[in-house]
Parts: C-alpha cells; structure tokens; sequence
C-alpha cells in the first residue's frame, strides 16, 4: 500500500485569537478528521505549543493531524511564512504545501493550493494602508500565478480570481465554507453575556467596521425601532477598522441612540453561539464580501439576519425575504418589516435547513480530492 500524502498546512491563523481564516481552516480539519481521511496533514505554527480539540478528535479518529509548532509567537506572520517555513516544510518531507489564505511561501518548489477568500486589497484599496494593500496585492498576485491550484471560497470570489487576476478554469476550483456545528446547537444566554452588558431584546451588528459595512445603517435601524420597540438595543461587536480615529464615536454621537450601544470590540469563540441565538435580527449590510460567514452562522442559531446583495446567503437563497437593496432607506425599511413579521419563526427554521446544507465534510473532501490530483498514488489510491 503506498505511503500516505503528506501536506504542509499554513496554520498560524489559528493561534491566538479567532480570525475567519482561522475558523475556515478549523472547519476544513474537522472535515477532514469526520472522513477520516487516510493522509498526513502536518500544521504549521509559528508559536509555542497549544492545546486543540481538533488535535484530540484526529487522534481519536486516527486521523493525522500533525502541529508543529515552531516557537517564535513574535515573529510576523508573512516573515515567519516566506523565511522560517520554506525550511520546515522541507525537513517534514512536505509534498505539497495548502494556504487557507491568501499567501503562500515563495521560496518553495512544492506544488501549493492557495485559498484567495476575496481580493478587498483590490476592490477596496481604501481599506487598507500603503504597505499592506502592496504587500497583500503582491503575495496574492504571484500566489495566484505559481500555485498549482487557486480557491476560492464563494462563486462571487472565483468570478473575481477569473476577471482581475485571469486565473485559468484549469487551475481555479470552488472550496466553500460551512457552519459548525456548535451554531446550530445554540443554546439560552449564559451568564458570560450579561457580565458584558448584553440583555435581550437587542439587535446584533457581529463584524469587523470597515467602510464596506455602513455601520450608520444599523444605527438608523435601531432608532426607528425605538418608538415601537424601546427596550431594544444595539450590540455592535467587532474590531474598529474604520479609516478615522474618532469616526465611530461621532456616528454614535450624531445617530441620537448612542446610549443603546453595547460596544464589544471582541466576543470569545464560545460566547458566538449564544450571542447569535439571543438577537432579534442580525445586521450585515456590505458593499462587499468574499463569502459572509456571519449571516449564515447567524440563521444556523435560528435569528435571521437583514443583509444586501453579493453575500453567499444571497446566492444560496435569491429569494431570503430579508435581503434588502444597498441603500439606507431600504436597509432599514427592511429591517422594520423584519421585526414585525408573524411568520418570522417559519423563515427561520427554512434558514437553517439551507445553512445545514453546507458541510464541512463535503468541502474537506474536496480539498483531498485536489491533493490527490496532484499527489497521485500507484493505483488511483484516493
């Protein structure tokens, strides 16, 4: 029988802080440890050693995961990937190297599958400072040349890869993202909500601010809920990247509701669940987005979110009642609509059934599908 695959896996993202390329690589491995899948995966951190429940469940399942953890927490990501991992992927007889995103290690021969989740840095250069918008442009653009085979996460992202970037059918597969399952086992709020200042009924803003997400939006849809329903409030979570220092404050400060604002700039992995659950409605309204994980987290807890176009929701549901236009008046007029329909329970519970659709089994299995295209074994060993 021929020697298991073994491939590299860029998985700094999963240190420290959950990020969304973190959570997308986190499901691929659960994916891969429920299949079972026969290869060797050996993850690369460029930190001290953790503990993972992903790490147990593949021992469990005697599915290799392998970390490797290389003890340099201050190095920065991009100069640990191009130096430090080039060398390691070597010495751990790698033989093929998969990014979840956006990167991959330039001074390495072995074929690689980079995941370019959307390309902001493009569509969007405002949104970020000089040297990261040309550092992200440059890596994703040669990345997209080199790599044996570019992902994309969303149809949107691959419409994307094939129109700025000119990747080729040949090289440009679909690797969706899913929900865990944890979302969909929601539970009641736990006491860890309240000890942040969130108290149904309110409403959930869960998302980085940036100038793609008009986050005034939110705000004006709070305020013309408040003559009907003023026991709402606003919990507006995540990190602040909006390109003026004191532009949150002053939105909040001219929308007159600023005092129904809970400002969470960070919710821990374990609160999410809950959060979602406890929302009236979420809100995501984008200009925007590569995939949109929020909402589709958001219905698997059984709360329904008010987005715009572009989103995956969208495309997987074109006729989501709560899908309004890009506009304010619209956003918000749908947002009115939502919290007084009787049959909101009932597109809920369809909500979840769609989301449940995804699976991160079948998106794992595409992975390995292409690392076998690549890898191939005596006798078409998948």
């Amino acid at each position: 029988m021929p020697p298991p695959r073994r491939i590299g896996v860029i998985a700094y993202e999963m240190e420290g802080r959950s990020s969304g390329v973190g959570r997308f690589l986190e499901g691929l491995l659960s994916g891969l440890v429920e299949a079972r899948n026969p290869d060797t995966w050996l993850l690369f951190f460029k930190g001290e050693p953790f503990a993972h429940p992903l790490f147990a469940a593949a021992a469990a399942a005697g599915v290799a995961l392998q970390p490797r953890f290389d003890g340099r927490p201050r190095m920065r990501p991009i100069a640990w990937e191009q130096l430090r991992l080039p060398r390691l992927l070597r010495d751990a007889g790698a033989e093929a190297v998969f990014s979840p995103g956006y990167s991959l290690p330039l001074l390495t021969d072995l074929p690689g599958l980079l995941t370019l989740h959307d390309l902001a840095f493009e569509a969007r250069p405002e949104e970020f400072g000089p040297r990261e918008r040309w550092r992200r442009r440059l890596l994703a653009r040669i990345g997209a040349q080199r790599a044996a085979r570019v992902l994309a996460s969303s149809r949107f992202g691959a419409d994307e890869l094939r129109s700025r970037y000119q990747v080729p059918p040949a090289r440009l597969r679909l690797l969706p993202g899913a929900v865990a399952p944890r979302f969909f086992e929601a539970a009641a709020a736990p006491a860890g909500l309240a000890a942040l200042g969130v108290r149904p009924p309110y409403l959930l803003w869960l998302a980085t601010l940036l100038p793609r997400r008009p986050v005034a939006w939110a705000l004006a849809a709070l305020a013309a809920a408040l003559p009907v329903r003023p026991e709402l409030t606003l919990v507006l979570a995540g990190q602040d990247r909006l390109p003026q220092r004191d532009e949150l404050t002053s939105l909040l400060d001219e929308s007159g509701v600023g005092d129904r604002v809970v400002r969470l700039p960070f919710v821990a992995e374990a609160l999410l669940p809950a959060l979602y659950r406890g929302a009236e409605l979420t809100l995501y309204p984008s200009a925007y987005e590569g995939f949109g994980l929020p909402p589709l987290e958001s219905l698997a807890a059984g709360t329904l979110p008010v987005i715009t176009p572009g989103q995956t929701l969208a495309a997987l549901w074109p006729e989501y009642p709560y899908l309004a236009p890009f506009a304010a008046g619209a956003f918000v007029a749908t947002v009115q609509r939502a919290l007084g329909d009787p049959e909101r329970a009932a597109i809920a519970a369809r909500g979840r059934e769609i989301v449940a659709g995804l699976s991160w089994r079948e998106s794992a299995g595409v992975l390995a599908g292409l690392v076998a295209e690549l890898l191939p074994r005596p006798g078409g060993r998948p």
